[in-house]
């Protein structure tokens, strides 16, 4: 879990007695500097790779999701500064209610990929599109309480594997930490088996499907060992998150 996804960006209820801290001085640099990439490379000319601008993205997230006092970056700004941000921050998708995250827009960027980058962008942010929902959360989680869980036996986690094993495996140069991570938080997921948002039978599905399914992967002799705990002693280590 990363904060290259709101599955790894905190969930916090915003406090009107934390807000009367001061807030931060001035818009982070990296905003500056991602929305000069941005319009430099929207500029007609030859096509380019978009690795660059994401990475810009990725600090620029980075840093309004800095937290100070519990609270992110973001969550101090005064109404009418968070919608000039908002306005300005040309690609992103930003919120501060009880959701709190700032993502790079998989739609802005695989639409800009389609017009001025290469065919490893566009393959990328294509399939960034399809792995996140409507509420950019990855597709195989959704919210719970103040949390995530996980949407084992639903035929989600599997699919989404496989496509980020093969962009791996097409483009081995390209946004190699994105898809590691990717790859990464679905093994921590399926390794774990718990915060189903279901009940034990769906992660017992989702694990035996996986190990069948990519017998080769590194992370089945954890799913192995937790397949057996679940058979044998499955109060030791519940699948709920709560």
């Amino acid at each position: 879990m990363t904060k290259s996804t709101r599955f790894a960006a905190l969930l916090l209820m915003a406090s009107a007695t934390a807000l009367a801290n001061p807030p931060p001085s001035g818009v982070p640099p990296s905003v500056t500097t991602y929305l000069d990439q941005v319009a430099a490379i929207e500029k007609p000319g030859a096509r380019m790779s978009l690795e660059p601008v994401y990475n810009a993205a990725l600090a620029v997230q980075n840093d309004l999701m800095t937290i100070s006092k519990d609270l992110a970056w973001i969550e101090y700004l005064s109404d009418a500064d968070f919608a000039n941000l908002r306005s300005r921050l040309k690609g992103f998708v930003l919120s501060r209610g009880l959701d709190i995250f700032a993502d790079p827009d998989p739609k802005f960027f695989r639409a800009l990929a389609e017009k001025r980058g290469e065919p490893a962008d566009l393959a990328f942010f294509t399939l960034m599109e399809k792995s996140i929902a409507p509420d950019y959360l990855p597709v195989y989680v959704k919210p719970q309480g103040r949390g995530v869980c996980v949407r084992y036996g639903e035929n989600l986690i599997a699919p989404y594997y496989a496509g980020w094993l093969e962009y791996q495996r097409q483009s081995p140069g390209h946004y190699k930490d994105k898809v590691t991570q990717s790859l990464a938080d679905v093994e921590d997921a399926v390794g774990l088996g718990t915060c189903a948002c279901g009940e034990i039978a769906s992660v017992q599905q989702e694990l035996n499907g996986f190990v069948n399914r990519f017998p080769t992967a590194a992370v089945n002799g954890r799913i192995r060992d937790r397949i057996e705990q679940l058979d044998k002693d499955p109060g030791k280590l519940p699948v709920r998150c709560t």
